[in-house]
Formats: structure tokens, C-alpha cells, sequence
């Protein structure tokens, strides 16, 4: 389909490549198991893969957040999925990873704590792991839900100013989130 339209890349939410597992290491399987096979037809059509993300909000274990959870195994899995997709991103040339928000607030200072926290340790696996491409965020208002720290560019330029991540991550902006933003 992306051949025929001539799409020179595309993107991927790594629960809608591949299906999820009866534990992490299952679906880690199948993850690998499909990105074989957009290796190979990377190879022979040339399309390339402009970002990856892991899904940390349709889960119902991400019911009160994934990086930002005060439950340490909730992100624990946030992390190793990310961890994974990650990886993933690299050996497909991914040229960008995306980071998706979005969870129902309770405690704002504790989760922005959380999350740059999180966002720090992508970093540091980011270098470690020699991935050049670039990190983005993406404010999607009330998207999946009507509280969000991440409800449009400003509120996350602010929260990466300060947590001094301003020089890791850019924007993925789309159009109708600035529209659900009410800008």
C-alpha cells in the first residue's frame, strides 16, 4: 500500500506491528518476528522509517500513567517497552522516535518528576546504544483523555526547559492536535 502511493516513509506504534505477548519477553518475540520482515521490504522498496513509539497508554496496566506511574513494575514495563521499541527504531534506520503522553493527573510535581526522570534514561540508552536519530514528543490534547500535562507545545516546552531536556527532544506536531488544543 505505502508502495503504491509512493510514500517515502513510514511510521510505526509497535502494538500495531506486531501483537502483544502473554508476557513482555513474548511480545518482544513477536516484535522481532515482524521487524524481519519490514527489514526486508525496507530493502527491496526502499521506504524508510521515519519514527517508531511504543504505545504506553491503550494497556489497561497504564490505566494511571506508564513513565509517570508511582507503581515501580508499571514502569519498569514502561521503560523496557520504550527500551525495546527503541532498539527497534535503530535497526530499522528510524530516523526519529516519538514519545506519546497522556494519563489522568493526580499528582502533576510527582509525575513531571517521573517522567523527566524516564526521559533521561532514554537518553542515556539513546547514546549507549549509538541511536542518532532524533527523540520528539507529541502534545495530543485530550487525546487519550481530557487531562494532559501535554496539551500543546508551550506546556511541553516548558516542562523540557525544566527538566533541561530542551536540547534532547523536538515536536512531532500534527495539525489536528493543535485543532483539539483549541489553537
Amino acid at each position: 500500500f505505502m508502495e503504491t502511493l509512493g510514500c517515502p516513509f513510514y511510521c510505526f506504534n509497535d502494538p500495531d506491528i506486531a501483537p502483544a505477548g502473554a508476557n513482555l519477553a513474548e511480545t518482544n518475540k513477536n516484535l522481532d518476528a515482524v521487524v524481519k520482515v519490514l527489514k526486508e521490504q525496507q530493502q527491496r522498496t526502499g521506504i524508510q522509517l521515519l519514527w517508531g513509539t511504543a504505545n504506553l497508554f491503550s494497556n489497561k496496566r497504564f490505566v494511571h500513567g506508564a513513565s509517570t506511574s508511582c507503581n515501580a513494575d508499571v514502569f519498569a514495563y514502561a521503560a523496557a517497552q520504550v527500551k525495546k521499541a527503541l532498539e527497534v527504531t535503530k535497526e530499522l534506520g528510524g530516523v526519529n522516535y516519538v514519545f506519546w503522553g497522556g494519563l489522568w493527573n493526580t499528582d502533576l510535581k510527582r509525575e513531571f518528576d517521573h517522567l523527566a526522570r524516564f526521559f533521561h534514561m532514554a537518553v542515556e540508552y539513546k547514546k549507549k546504544i549509538g541511536f542518532t536519530g532524533t527523540f520528539l514528543i507529541e502534545p495530543k490534547p485530550k487525546e487519550p483523555t481530557t487531562h494532559q500535562y501535554d496539551f500543546d507545545c508551550a506546556a511541553c516546552m516548558a516542562f523540557l526547559r525544566t527538566y533541561e531536556l530542551e536540547k534532547e527532544l523536538k515536536f512531532n506536531i500534527e495539525t489536528n492536535h493543535a485543532t483539539l488544543a483549541g489553537h
